[in-house]
């Protein structure tokens, strides 16, 4: 009687690991673009309730916010958050995770961002600027979300068209700055 063997031969081992190691070396750079973009986000949702705002405020006065929003909350290196520990101010966070703290008083400006009822009230990545104007206005978000020297800046622009209404349009940053 013959004994069979079993197992796996060295050859079909070998294959398997090369065959794992080539879907990591395509899906882990892929996964980590994925990460960076999904940070992006945070400013494109945070332009929006900023232009939301600024529609309700030309429907209700006839105007858009003439006042200017300070950069808020506050640059922890350079242009950017990076180095940052987020959390509040009254409860900082411990280590660092790359976000600026939140503090909603550098939103009560008495002007751009009061008009506006915008604050942030938790850890961010970007900083947010408004510049006011009675027919047109800018925003901005600004920010590095991957820490890599580039800043990214969104910019939120808000006009008029030809008849009365108000209209906003979000331009992102170059392709691959985050």
């Amino acid at each position: 009687m013959k004994k069979s063997r079993k197992g796996f031969t060295l050859i079909e081992l070998m294959i398997v690991v090369a065959i794992i190691g080539i879907l990591a070396a395509v899906a882990i750079p892929a996964f980590l673009e994925y990460m960076k973009r999904s940070k992006t986000s945070e400013a494109s949702l945070n332009l929006n309730k900023i232009a939301k705002a600024a529609k309700r405020v030309k429907g209700d006065i006839g105007s858009y916010p003439d006042k200017d929003g300070a950069v808020a909350p506050g640059f922890i290196t350079g242009n950017s958050c990076c180095g940052g520990v987020g959390g509040t101010q009254t409860n900082k966070g411990g280590t660092v995770n790359n976000k600026c703290t939140a503090d909603p008083d550098k939103f009560l400006d008495k002007a751009g961002w009061q008009q506006l009822e915008f604050s942030m009230d938790e850890a961010s990545i970007y900083n947010y600027s408004f510049k006011g104007g009675a027919t047109a206005f800018t925003a901005y978000a600004i920010g590095d979300a991957d820490c890599d020297t580039k800043i990214a800046t969104y910019t939120l622009n808000g006009t008029v068209t030809t008849a009365g209404n108000p209209q906003t349009d979000i331009v992102p940053p170059a392709s691959g700055t985050y």
